[in-house]
């Protein structure tokens, strides 16, 4: 798979403690540009860390403020929510054959992030479920809390099973896109969003305020 930054229009999110959806609602509803207390160098640190021991390397993060928000950091259709992003950093992840697995995102103000976006593609078999899953854990445990086996949020007993779970819905249901969304994991949103492409399935996984 070739290299290459993922950046894709988030359509529509809305907020209730567990959620399947093949629709959406405003994204407004769940972006309320509520800052995240995270350093952006930091969190990317962590993240990479964390990456690490599951043999997935991220790149040194591109940090891009001004003019070029609008050309490498167009994720958002709402141009008010698009407008309100004053930097963000982009990083490439990959995998321990050196296949290309995604990106992750970080989009805010100067100072903190207001959301983290992890952009992973998998074939259509799936045969990167297990990377998505890495960089879906990863992304928790950095940013959110090492809490996910005490606290089951949705009663899922892991991130992956969690995961398993929208596959299932998602290929039964035979739509586009879909969703599922976790709320109130340590004051964090989690959102899921696979998305039927071409190339295979485009999963987003999300964490906001």
């Amino acid at each position: 798979m070739n290299k290459k930054i993922l950046t894709p229009a988030i359509v529509g999110i809305f907020s209730i403690i567990v959620i399947f959806s093949l629709y959406f609602s405003n994204e407004n509803d769940l972006f309320h540009v509520s800052k995240m207390n995270l350093s952006y160098d930091s969190s990317n640190s962590k993240i990479q860390s964390m990456l690490e021991k599951n043999g997935i390397a991220m790149s040194t993060p591109l940090k891009i403020k001004g003019d070029s928000i609008d050309e490498y950091c167009k994720f958002f259709s709402d141009d008010a929510l698009q407008n309100s992003i004053q930097y963000c950093t982009s990083t490439e992840l990959i995998d321990s054959n050196g296949y290309f697995v995604g990106n992750i995102h970080m989009v805010g103000d100067l100072n903190f992030p207001f959301a983290v976006l992890g952009v992973m593609q998998t074939d259509p078999f799936m045969s990167e479920l297990g990377s998505v899953k890495s960089v879906s854990e990863s992304m928790v445990e950095s940013l959110v809390c090492d809490c996910w086996a005490e606290k089951k949020p949705g009663s899922f007993k892991s991130v992956s099973e969690w995961l398993d779970t929208v596959k299932s819905y998602h290929l039964q249901a035979k739509k586009i896109t879909s969703k599922s969304e976790i709320n109130g994991l340590a004051q964090r949103q989690l959102l899921v969003e696979i998305t039927t492409n071409t190339e295979g399935y485009l999963w987003k996984f999300i964490v906001t305020n």
